[in-house]
C-alpha cells in the first residue's frame, strides 16, 4: 500500500469519527479525504514566489449567502415533487404489459 493511500485511509477514518461513526458513508468519507489530500499535495507542489501585500477592497471580501428564514417551530421547507396523475379509466387502444 502506498504512503498516499495510507494518508487517505487515515484522513477518511478521522472524518468518520468526527461525524459520529455513521454507517454506510465510507465512500463519501474516502472521496472527501482523497480530495483533501490531493488539494494539499497541489498546494505543496506550487512554487513559492514572492508574496506581496494585497490591498483589500470591498470587491475582495467574500459574500455571505443569505439564510432562508425559518417558519415557527424551526421546521424547514422541503422541496417536493408532483405525484403522477391518478389512474382513471383506461384509454382506448392502450394495452397493459
Amino acid at each position: 500500500m502506498s504512503v498516499k493511500e495510507d494518508r487517505i485511509r487515515q484522513r477518511a477514518y478521522e472524518i468518520w469519527e468526527r461525524e459520529g461513526r455513521p454507517d454506510g458513508e465510507d465512500m463519501r468519507h474516502w472521496l472527501q479525504a482523497f480530495q483533501e489530500i490531493a488539494a494539499s499535495a497541489d498546494a505543496d507542489s506550487q512554487p513559492a514566489g514572492k508574496s506581496r501585500a494585497k490591498k483589500t477592497t470591498s470587491a475582495d471580501k467574500p459574500v455571505k449567502p443569505k439564510v432562508a428564514s425559518r417558519s415557527k417551530g424551526g421546521a424547514q421547507s422541503v422541496p417536493t415533487t408532483i405525484p403522477p396523475p391518478k389512474a382513471g379509466k383506461p384509454v382506448a387502444g392502450l394495452t397493459k404489459h
